[in-house]
């Protein structure tokens, strides 16, 4: 049964977008990938060269469109989807990491199954795998000081249900992003993920983990490495912590 949006029966569309900052080998493997997968709800590609890059090459066979924007400067996570995101005509909006492998089925069907009979659901995800083990990444619970403790506790369990979706594969109703203005640019790299799917729940919509829906992630934790990143990772934590939408989220909980 095709995938539908809730109007009119009409197949699901998919708008993805893939920021590169200089990982045009990735992209285009990523590429190579979502011509196999052939899904024909999507139909438009947007990769956002972050840094002075050629075009990646467009797969043969590729029944999608591809654009390709290259940036001035360099910018963050959330505006370079932001970008994308305004090349968006489809139903719904894929954000993308370039690290992502579909070698357990294509993730689309189960998470557009998932939203098809609930418009309320704004955003939805697969399970990430990890690529060494294959053992999937928990589900988030809100990131707090606390909590940031106790998952390096003996006992620590997570959540049932996500409270944030991570941004490097989350599928988002297109009215919804725009509903709450999409990321806010102001986070660099960390973080915007997290105030997203709080803002997305406080304006009302649901989020949602698809545990039919896997895919590999080759998540580089850059943060743990290089002392830029593990600032913009700080810098994220403290915008997050002292927003009004953190503040909202936990008066409401």
């Amino acid at each position: 049964m095709a995938p539908v949006n809730g109007e009119a029966g009409r197949v699901a569309t998919i708008t993805v977008s893939v920021a590169s900052h200089g990982h045009g080998v990735l992209v285009t493997e990523l590429l190579r990938q979502l011509a196999v997968l052939d899904h024909p709800g999507v139909v438009r590609v947007v990769v956002v060269h972050n840094l002075p890059a050629a075009d990646v090459a467009v797969p043969p066979g590729a029944r999608f469109d591809v654009v390709q924007l290259h940036n001035t400067r360099p910018l963050g996570f959330a505006a370079n989807h932001n970008l994308a995101f305004s090349h968006c005509t489809t139903h719904w909006f894929a954000v993308l990491n370039p690290d992502l492998e579909f070698s357990c089925g294509n993730p689309f069907p189960p998470l557009l199954d998932a939203a098809a009979t609930d418009s309320g659901l704004g955003a939805v995800a697969p399970v990430l795998l990890d690529p060494g083990t294959r053992a999937p990444a928990p589900a988030r619970a809100l990131v707090t000081p606390l909590e940031l403790l106790r998952r390096r506790l003996p006992g620590w369990a997570p959540p049932q249900q996500p409270q944030w979706l991570v941004g490097a594969f989350v599928l988002v109703r297109a009215k919804a992003f725009r509903d709450v203005g999409g990321f806010d640019a102001r986070y660099r790299l960390y973080c915007e993920d997290v105030d997203f799917g709080l803002r997305l729940q406080l304006a009302g919509w649901r989020i949602h983990r698809v545990a039919q829906a896997r895919v590999v992630h080759d998540k580089q934790q850059a943060s743990h490495r290089q002392l830029r990143y593990l600032w913009w990772h700080l810098t994220g934590l403290a915008r997050l912590w002292t927003s009004a939408a953190f503040a909202r989220f936990l008066l409401r909980r």
